[in-house]
């Protein structure tokens, strides 16, 4: 009352919404000036006029005669207009007591209750006087009705909207005046703070009541518009679109889809905002409108359905939707958006990369504007999926960079969070442990902030985890995950660079702690899942023969990849001036080791294969486990070369190189070459010199117990082993002398001692007793 009489302004307007004590303050003025309080302002005849306006939309204007010896003292509604009051403070002739000034402080209600009341009641309330008032014996029930009556009833409907994304989502900003006319929040936005005490208190009744109020106004399909307008000023595209639906407003609906980034419409919302944004529109429209079209095509990407996302483009866009090259080319026939999702499709397609392909994405990227920050980033995504899958490790991390730019500007965390996971993939297969743990540590945070659930990519992020443990020479988390989320994942969205980890890391991890049918069988599950999506078979193909390898089935693995159709077959790398140092695609490299491995295993002193091993180390494509299991190749090669200097220095290297690193599952896959070598005390004793490589041999000899291992604490030389796995096979004397490059008598000889060794006399009962020792995959 004092800061009132002591304004200066002859007009003095308290501005404040229901149950804050304007009309009990005007009382107390009223018994202190001996002044009645009036309802309707007629010309005052006295010093001072007190005028408790009522709740109405507009009151009768400000006297135009007003004398200037006249205070004018006005309590009002916030949304209660004077005519002429806008006039008068224009001139300066008010001042304002807001709605604030009316709360009680804590000093406020000390002066009544003890302080520790005080603090309570302040915290419970806010200050508010009609909740102070109401005290315990307010149920949630009554104020809510009071909030929604007295309160939001006459709020506009945008503003209801801001209110609700103010109270919803914390740092979401408004933009100037978008509280205006509610409660205790006028200029403030939801970035600016900590709600007001009022609002605070009561927030749960408030939320309920402010509820109550939009679904009363959705029966207007003018407040509907509204809302859908306001929800979509505010990001909320997945509501936007649902209110636009409900009263059948298709373009605008579809307006606000490409708003809200169309395809990237899943990266923004999740899957089921975008299911269900896809079921409200009419099939006709769904199955017509462009990006429609695109986000049911990359929902069905995201779902591991690449047959079904090239059938919806082909229904919408004909046939050469299929290609590529061809979409991206036809300008006139196709709109950027669909050219451009098409190029987005190459990160999940499996096939062939060459450098004109390249270039015509590139010629894409200049067609989109500078500030396209979240297309640009894509962009440079689906090109590191590109450059990963070629090898091409440095482009790859240069283009991961540049996406991680454009994507901290539209703060979509499930995009950065891919470009963590890529970049982890790129130091796993460089080999360098430690940089991907810390990207796959970047990463789980990225993931930590999407605001959806998102258990695919959160099992992308578990398979990695779990592979980069395997290379360390943990193994548990791999065969927990092997057991119980990888048929899931095998059904889910899964890009070729992370495939490619599933399936070297996986089958290697099976046949190391199982054997080689169960490394097979998981092979097998995944071929059954990719041949739906007609990708990947190649792949699968040659860690089939790998599997078979690692279960020392050489015989076996030569026929399975004879079988292939590949022109990288073992005529190919055995002849002169084969060109294996310039191969580039990834499952031509790939084919190429497969017979170098076996050349090793089977001839080791054929004439040139460490040129022809040498050869392929000198391509720029390998990965960093491919080359160091080359390298173990060549230092074996050498070996039984008897190049015994070149095989040590190259031996130790390489174990050098890989104890840095901490790569035990490297090594560990090569164990077959690794322990023929490591039983002579001349190459024990040069490796032993350092305590980092003596300490990760251990580890590859301590983990996984694996048949090798296990087939010498049986006292099998590795001749003996090599002849009982030809055995399993059903291989003659002859075919096993010449698979070991050996005599007949040699092969009897042989044959002889392991008979004597597993108490055995038949070839049959050999391979029942070897299988009940588990030394047989």
């Amino acid at each position: 009352m004092s800061r009132i009489l002591g304004c200066e302004t002859p007009i003095v307007v308290i501005e404040a919404p229901a149950g804050t004590g304007k009309s009990w303050l005007m009382e107390d003025l009223s018994r202190r000036l001996g002044l009645a309080v009036s309802c309707e302002l007629h010309c005052p005849n006295g010093p001072v006029c007190l005028w408790d306006v009522p709740d109405c939309g507009q009151s009768g204007p400000l006297p135009t005669d007003l004398p200037s010896t006249c205070r004018l003292i006005i309590a009002k509604r916030p949304d209660t207009a004077i005519p002429g009051l806008a006039r008068a403070d224009v001139y300066g002739k008010v001042s304002r007591i807001p709605a604030e000034s009316l709360l009680f402080s804590l000093d406020d209600l000390t002066t009544v209750y003890p302080r520790s009341k005080a603090t309570d009641l302040l915290a419970r309330t806010g200050g508010w006087a009609c909740l102070l008032a109401a005290g315990s014996t307010r149920s949630e029930e009554v104020l809510v009705e009071f909030l929604q009556a007295e309160i939001l009833a006459k709020v506009p409907t945008v503003r209801l909207v801001s209110l609700d994304v103010a109270l919803n989502e914390p740092g979401q900003k408004l933009g100037r005046g978008a509280l205006k006319s509610v409660p205790f929040m006028d200029g403030r936005s939801a970035a600016s703070g900590p709600l007001p005490g009022p609002i605070a208190a009561c927030r749960g009744a408030l939320c309920t009541a402010l509820n109550r109020t939009l679904a009363l106004r959705a029966a207007d399909p003018v407040n509907v518009r509204a809302m859908a307008n306001a929800r979509a000023t505010y990001g909320q595209f997945p509501a936007a679109i649902a209110l636009f639906q409900s009263i059948g407003v298709w373009q605008a609906a579809l307006e606000a889809v490409r708003q809200s980034g169309g395809v990237f419409f899943i990266h923004r919302f999740g899957s089921d905002a975008l299911h269900d944004m896809i079921a409200g529109f009419p099939p006709e429209i769904a199955h017509h409108a462009e990006p429609l079209v695109l986000a049911r095509a990359i929902q069905a990407i995201k779902r591991g359905e690449m047959t079904l996302a090239y059938r919806i483009l082909v229904d919408r866009f004909g046939p050469n939707a299929r290609d590529t090259r061809k979409v991206m080319a036809a300008r006139d026939t196709y709109s950027l958006s669909v050219r451009f999702f098409r190029m987005l499709m190459l990160a999940w397609e499996d096939i062939d990369i060459d450098e004109s392909l390249i270039e015509d994405c590139y010629k894409l990227l200049a067609e989109l504007p500078a500030g396209d920050d979240l297309r640009r980033g894509s962009f440079y995504n689906a090109m590191l999926e590109l450059y990963i899958r070629s090898r091409r490790f440095a482009e790859a991390e240069h283009v991961a960079i540049r996406a991680a730019i454009h994507y901290d500007r539209v703060d979509v965390p499930i995009l950065s969070f891919y470009i963590d996971l890529h970049r982890s993939i790129i130091q796993l297969m460089r080999g360098d442990t430690a940089g991907a743990r810390q990207h796959s540590n970047r990463a789980g945070a990225q993931l930590a902030k999407i605001r959806f659930e998102s258990p695919g990519d959160a099992r992308l992020l578990q398979l990695l985890n779990a592979c980069i443990a395997y290379e360390t020479g943990v193994a548990e988390p791999l065969l927990r995950f092997l057991s119980g989320d990888v048929d899931a994942l095998a059904d889910g969205e899964i890009w070729p660079a992370l495939l490619e980890l599933a399936l070297t890391y996986g089958s290697q991890a099976l046949g190391e702690h199982f054997s080689a049918a169960a490394a097979r069988n998981f092979l097998d599950r995944w071929r059954v899942t990719q041949n739906r999506a007609a990708q990947f078979g190649g792949l699968i193909d040659i860690r089939e023969v790998v599997a078979l390898q690692n279960g020392n089935r050489w015989q076996e693995a030569h026929d399975r990849a004879n079988a292939m159709e590949t022109h990288v077959t073992l005529e190919f790398v055995t002849r002169p001036g084969n060109g294996l140092a310039h191969l580039s695609d990834r499952d031509d490299v790939a084919m190429a080791l497969v017979w170098l491995r076996h050349l090793a295993q089977t001839s080791p002193t054929r004439a040139g294969l460490a040129d022809q091993i040498s050869a392929l180390l000198d391509n720029a494509h390998l990965t960093g486990r491919q080359r160091q299991a080359a390298e173990i190749w060549l230092a074996f090669v050498l070996r039984r070369q008897r190049r015994t200097q070149e095989s040590e220095s190259q031996l130790r290297r390489t174990a050098e190189q890989a104890a840095s690193q901490n790569a035990v599952a490297s090594l560990s896959e090569e164990r077959i070459f690794l322990a023929d070598m490591t039983r002579l005390k001349r190459q024990s004793e040069v490796l032993g010199r350092s305590d980092a490589v003596r300490r990760i041999l251990r580890q590859v000899k301590e983990t996984g117990p694996g048949r090798a291992r296990r087939a010498i604490e049986s006292g099998l030389t590795r001749q003996e082993h090599r002849i009982l796995h030809a055995l399993s096979e059903g291989g003659t004397n002859k075919a096993i002398a010449r698979l070991m490059g050996v005599s007949e008598a040699t092969v009897k000889f042989h044959l002889s001692n392991l008979y004597q060794k597993l108490g055995c006399a038949t070839r049959r009962d050999a391979v029942e007793a070897a299988r009940a020792r588990r030394l047989l995959g």
